[in-house]
């Protein structure tokens, strides 16, 4: 069946939902920043009703297309804070909330290179891929380890996004090693092996240089495991990419140690 006319669309769906169905039709042909006239001009004229919690929504996932996170979430956080219990935008509008800036990306297709920074690669490096996820995970990261050019491990660990972090699942055990906000200071802690572990964003503004490029507003995130009082590492994350540097670090010393090569967006 053809897609039917704007005009026509409109007429059948009716003057009071004239900019829902517009948005809509805009939308759904790639046109993005109509569909967005459209979705604004709604929630100007109903900032209330349940049908906003969908436009918000909507509109929050154009933006973060556009890599516009100061307009996505403030469509997330109006759906999340003025819909608290309409499913399923108000989860949807939670997990755009954490999304934009994207500090860990599930989406599918995507692939990273990471190698070891002395040698850019050559002497070792791991090569992920996102597949679907299995047993209730959102995605999982398939890794290839190889020194040299012979591979030595491979591994599958699933990823989730739910209460406001991002898990890691191995197992029956879940570690947390992001959580929202995503701002200088904050910290929490978590388990990975059955060990303790500390973890605090140092900065939300850091600037990384790898072989892949460089990346700016990155996350810097210490990991510390009291076991080893003296040292720690750092992870650092880049919006819409993901994990592009790990070094190991002490009171008076940062030395990277894997940085990303090549990744797949």
């Amino acid at each position: 069946m053809r897609r039917l006319a704007l005009p026509l669309l409109l007429f059948l769906a009716g003057c009071d939902s004239y900019h829902y169905h517009a948005g809509r039709f805009f939308e759904g042909a790639h046109r993005d920043l109509r569909a967005l006239d459209h979705y604004e001009a709604l929630l100007r004229r109903e900032p209330s009703t349940p049908r906003s919690a969908e436009v918000h929504v909507r509109a929050g996932l154009i933006y973060r297309r556009l890599q516009q996170c100061l307009e996505a979430r403030r469509h997330f956080e109006a759906a999340a804070r003025d819909f608290p219990k309409l499913e399923p935008w108000a989860g949807l509008a939670k997990a755009g909330i954490m999304d934009c800036p994207d500090y860990f990306p599930l989406d599918a297709g995507r692939a990273w290179t990471l190698g070891d920074s002395a040698s850019g690669g050559q002497a070792a490096r791991i090569e992920l891929d996102l597949r679907p996820g299995k047993d209730g995970a959102d995605a999982e990261i398939h890794s290839d380890l190889f020194a040299g050019a012979k591979k030595i491990r491979a591994e599958d660990v699933g990823y989730e996004k739910r209460d406001w972090g991002v898990w890691e699942i191995r197992g029956s055990e879940r570690s947390l090693i992001l959580r929202y906000p995503f701002r200088k200071g904050e910290a929490w802690t978590t388990t990975r092996g059955g060990e303790a572990l500390e973890y605090r964003i140092e900065a939300d503004d850091a600037r990384v240089k790898t072989a892949a490029g460089t990346f700016t507003g990155c996350l810097k995130v210490r990991e510390y495991n009291g076991k080893y009082p003296e040292t720690w590492k750092y992870d650092y994350f880049a919006p819409f990419v993901g994990r592009v540097l790990t070094s190991v670090a002490g009171s008076d010393f940062e030395n990277p140690n894997t940085e990303l090569i090549k990744y797949r967006p």
